[in-house]
């Protein structure tokens, strides 16, 4: 059984609003895997090449040696106007400015199991299978579970390339990004659902 596309709509706007009063961030699945990667892959976060005042130096001459002297003067004033600004409040500046832990991403991914297990309890019952739930997949690579389960793989493996190349998925670019009307979010989401649109009709005319 489906929800009604107005109840569907409702739910994933809850879920992205309701992480972001929880944990003062856009919602990005993608990203989150790839934090808990790193923070099992590095035991402690890798030492800056230069401090901040050398990087600062070193913009400042690429801003000049770009745009001329110039530019530096105006941005020196541009930072004096700030200077004169209010400070922003602690919540904005500090709290949700904090790297998360290793725990919080976990607990993050494990929620996303759990959400698909009572999903697929609601709908009849968890079926274990190593082929997708679909007529067409069998009929093009098979029913064979060491097939099925390469090409699975294989897909994975291209969905998490082309995630970190278009930095974000359809979480972070299809639900947050579209909403807030980024243009790198609307072509990301526009490339990987045209293509999937493409590769279903495509597969569609070979049957």
């Amino acid at each position: 059984m489906y929800w009604e596309f107005w109840i569907g709509g409702a739910a994933l706007m809850a879920v992205a609003m309701g992480h972001w009063l929880l944990v003062g961030r856009l919602m990005a699945v993608s990203g989150r895997f790839t934090a808990l990667v790193n923070s099992l892959r590095f035991d402690t976060e890798p030492e800056p090449e230069m401090s901040q005042e050398q990087l600062l130096e070193a913009m400042r001459a690429a801003t000049r040696e770009q745009f001329g002297d110039a530019s530096i003067d105006d941005d020196a004033e541009d930072a004096q106007d700030a200077e004169d600004q209010p400070a922003p409040s602690p919540v904005v500046a500090g709290s949700r400015k904090q790297p998360q832990s290793t725990l919080t991403h976990a607990l993050f991914l494990a929620c996303l199991v759990v959400g698909g297990m009572l999903a697929a309890v609601s709908n009849g019952g968890v079926q274990p299978a190593y082929v997708l739930h679909s007529s067409v997949f069998p009929q093009v690579f098979g029913s064979d579970p060491l097939t099925s389960a390469v090409v699975l793989l294989a897909g994975g493996v291209l969905i998490g390339f082309g995630t970190r190349m278009s930095a974000g998925c359809t979480s972070g670019h299809g639900l947050c990004g579209v909403s807030r009307f980024q243009p790198g979010s609307l072509a990301a989401t526009a490339a990987f659902f045209g293509a999937g649109i493409v590769v279903s009709l495509l597969l569609g005319g070979m049957l």
